[in-house]
């Protein structure tokens, strides 16, 4: 076993994608938010002409004719239980979910929406190694920018100030906004029923 290999993800991925949101939801004290189905992320994924999104996933390498990019760390082996992993069947570990975008300033952009490790694969550089790959999809596709949206209480905040990245609130006053499916349909029926703003 040579360690943890990054891939794209596949259609047949999208139950352990499911799983993955699930967790990272349950991680965010949100658990009651995640409405997305298996059926739909395969629709909107991969079923799609032009995909809504685009994902890059983790799991264990079987074996050494598999690429790994993380290596193995032998010191975190036993705690992973990654020989019992290769015998099982095998599960996704990690995941980054992107789509693009476009800035009327600088063009192309890119969106991150997701990036999961797993609690017991923490600490071994896979989300380093995910946030990367989806940094040099990003410069390969020509876009100009990549955003993403942390909780003010998430401590990978450091994390991602070590990669480069800056936080626009902060530097530049930038609010994130968002209309939910409830409002958006308030304001398309008023405007399907010619009322008007006072």
């Amino acid at each position: 076993m040579e360690g943890i290999i990054i891939r794209e993800a596949r259609k047949e991925d999208c139950s352990e994608i499911k799983r993955l949101i699930k967790e990272l939801a349950d991680f965010e004290k949100m658990p009651d938010n995640v409405q997305i189905t298996v059926d739909a992320l395969e629709e909107d994924g991969f079923d799609s002409r032009h995909p809504f999104f685009h994902c890059y996933v983790a799991e264990v390498a079987a074996g050494p004719e598999e690429d790994a990019v993380v290596p193995d760390k032998e010191e975190k082996r036993g705690a992973f239980g990654l020989e019992d992993a290769v015998t099982k069947t095998r599960q996704l570990i990690a995941y980054a979910i992107y789509f693009y975008g476009y800035s009327t300033w600088n063009g192309k952009s890119m969106f991150l929406e997701d990036l999961y490790v797993t609690p017991d694969y923490r600490s071994v550089g896979l989300g380093s190694a995910l946030f990367d790959k989806v940094v040099t999809k990003a410069c390969e596709t020509g876009c100009s920018r990549m955003d993403f949206v942390v909780l003010n209480w998430n401590p990978a905040q450091d994390f991602y100030k070590r990669k480069g990245a800056v936080d626009l609130t902060s530097e530049q006053g930038w609010h994130y906004f968002r209309l939910n499916k409830d409002s958006m349909e308030k304001l398309a029926y008023k405007k399907d029923k010619g009322e008007t703003e006072d």
